[in-house]
């Protein structure tokens, strides 16, 4: 799991098709944008298929890199391994697309692979993530440090590329209350996830 919800967004968005190109990819807590896609080429369950004007037009969020201004988009949250949750193996990626064992994977909370949805924390909220550019953990981030998206990942940077996606908070690290943390064994503490505050869509 790369997306942790500590202070989140009241409710996300998860009735939106995620992109044949991601689907699978998604490492969860990058930044995904709604754009235009076309449903003659484009695998999609069938509730949301037409969701734009058109002949064959829909709408689904993608890794699109840096964020737009003025467009929609959040924090994808498509991990599996921090839910506790596995509810057996899949064959094949969204919508069916493999037919062979080795196409199988956990199936958790992810629906990327399942329904070939996404679901997007649009909101303004406090998140914690993993799994991100390796300029979050650079021990010289600090509090208020500007969080952009990669242009190529889409992955949380504190790399300026376009605009401003989030506001990092700090690392945070031996946060289990009921567990021996390292600390408390004599080793050192290490990082689980970063805080980041998600600004939401205010442009």
């Amino acid at each position: 799991m790369a997306l942790k919800l500590l202070n989140p967004g009241l409710r996300p968005l998860g009735m939106f098709d995620l992109s044949d190109e991601d689907a699978g990819a998604l490492v969860g807590g990058e930044y995904v944008e709604l754009q235009q896609d076309d449903f003659a080429t484009e695998g999609y369950a069938a509730d949301v298929g037409q969701l734009a004007d058109g002949a064959s037009s829909m709408v689904n969020f993608a890794r699109v890199g840096q964020r737009t201004a003025g467009a929609l988009g959040g924090l994808a949250d498509e991990g599996v391994d921090e839910y506790g949750t596995a509810l057996g193996a899949l064959i094949g990626l969204n919508t069916g697309k493999a037919t062979s064992q080795s196409g199988a994977v956990v199936i958790g909370p992810s629906t990327d692979r399942g329904s070939g949805k996404v679901t997007v924390w649009a909101t303004q909220g406090l998140y914690g993530v993993t799994d991100q550019d390796a300029t979050l953990d650079a021990l010289a981030t600090v509090a208020n440090t500007a969080v952009h998206a990669d242009n190529t990942t889409s992955l949380l940077t504190t790399v300026v590329a376009g605009e401003q996606v989030a506001i990092y908070v700090g690392a945070m690290s031996d946060t289990s209350l009921v567990s021996t943390t390292n600390t408390a064994a004599g080793l050192a503490s290490e990082t689980e996830y970063h805080a980041v505050f998600h600004l939401g869509n205010v442009n």
